[in-house]
């Protein structure tokens, strides 16, 4: 496949120009991610893809409303139970303890918690777009990237983003072995006062939680890498689409809303569409603007939550990365929550596309610095002609082998 001028660096950093100084920060549910919702429409429809979609779905409007109830829950339990005496206290206090160990795993999976309900209070949307191949579908990929941008967060990643995993790790390790001694204290022990070692997992669950709430007071960030550097990368690439269709393969390009709130648009993509699994691939850009492009073969923050691409996924970036060496692409473990977390858990296949810093970390990660004037145009311009690369290694492998004929996919795509 010949590489588009759509994915040069100049075409890509003028979409980009757009999100972050003619809209800025784009946090979720707002009017700025609307705009750039609306910005992604316009563009999309000049193109000549008229058949846009837009899903609207309810949703919290930051991440802090995901685990300041969880942390405030284990923060309490050993407090419940020493206050509440008894085994009918210490079954409260367990319930808190362990229920919000749980949410908090949850949470750095990006799933939803059990209360989603009731923190839904913003509206959001995903757009999306298909084109389809030239021939007989043979599969689907979705490629995917978010609208909203995150406000500044100290705690993820922490500024030294080496300790974040520990740190995480021992928070939620913490947190579940309070409540499980707890839970055991009440069914099996005696009536007696807690360990001193309980008063100070409340204590550390104090402190997430009142550093959580300092990173919910800090400001929007403009989120030239996180996210506008993937946005850029999806536009450019449906350009590229436009006028040189893929053979066998349908391409849907997905906006997604909410991402830093939790994932929520992807989950509710997933929920009321549900693509069929049986031959639908997802790509995920997520932070493709500044250092060296890779594609992630681990994800997560906590040694508890890690989670990784599709084999299938694995192999195919692999390939591409072998034939086109000019692009300097590998795959590399990152530090990282995003929609690739939605999309394992729902059982697709799906790989994310990224990018890292001398250090080994994504940069300028929720923090201020992430501006029009940090990106990277070549690596921008690098990840989308990865991206383009992959497509075709994915377009040009042989029909799935559990597919009897070609016509079998399209008929349930």
């Amino acid at each position: 496949m010949a590489e588009p001028q759509s994915l040069q660096a100049q075409p890509l950093m003028e979409h980009l120009r757009v999100f972050c100084k003619d809209i800025g920060p784009r946090p979720a549910c707002s009017p700025e991610e609307q705009r750039a919702a609306e910005y992604v429409r316009g563009v999309l429809l000049r193109l000549g893809l008229s058949d846009v979609q837009e899903q609207r779905f309810k949703s919290n409007r930051t991440y802090g409303w995901q685990v300041t109830p969880a942390l405030a829950a284990t923060t309490a339990a050993p407090l419940a139970a020493s206050a509440w005496c008894g085994r009918l206290g210490r079954l409260v206090a367990a319930a808190l303890s362990l229920g919000g160990a749980m949410v908090l795993q949850e949470a750095v999976r990006a799933r939803p918690p059990f209360f989603q309900s009731l923190i839904a209070a913003g509206e959001s949307q995903n757009l999306f777009v298909t084109i389809p191949p030239t021939g007989e579908t043979w599969r689907r990929v979705i490629l995917v990237a978010h609208l909203d941008s995150n406000k500044q967060r100290f705690m993820l990643p922490m500024d030294n983003p080496y300790w974040q995993k520990p740190m995480t790790t021992t928070g939620l390790a913490i947190a579940t072995v309070s409540g499980l001694h707890l839970l055991f204290s009440a069914l099996f022990g005696r009536r007696r006062a807690l360990p001193w070692w309980q008063y100070l997992a409340a204590l550390t669950s104090l402190g997430f939680f009142a550093f959580v709430l300092r990173d919910e007071m800090q400001p929007y960030i403009e989120g030239a890498n996180d996210n506008g550097s993937a946005l850029a990368a999806l536009l450019g690439i449906a350009e590229a689409l436009r006028a040189e269709p893929l053979a066998h393969t349908g391409v849907t390009l997905l906006f997604t809303g909410c991402e830093e709130a939790g994932c929520t648009g992807m989950d509710a993509y997933l929920k009321r569409y549900a693509p069929p699994k049986l031959d639908t691939y997802f790509i995920d850009l997520d932070m493709v603007g500044a250092g060296n492009v890779c594609y992630a073969t681990k994800h997560g923050v906590s040694l508890m939550t890690e989670y990784g691409p599709h084999p299938e996924m694995l192999a195919f970036a692999a390939r591409a990365a072998v034939k086109r060496p000019d692009l300097q692409v590998a795959g590399k473990d990152m530090l990282t929550v995003d929609e690739q977390a939605t999309i394992d858990r729902y059982g697709y296949r799906g790989l994310m596309i990224s990018s890292y810093n001398q250090e080994g970390y994504l940069s300028n990660w929720h923090r201020v610095t992430d501006t029009l004037e940090n990106i990277e145009p070549a690596t921008l311009s690098r990840a989308a002609r990865f991206t383009w690369a992959l497509l075709g290694e994915i377009d040009q492998s042989p029909p799935p082998a559990r597919v009897t004929s070609p016509g079998q996919v399209a008929a349930t795509a």
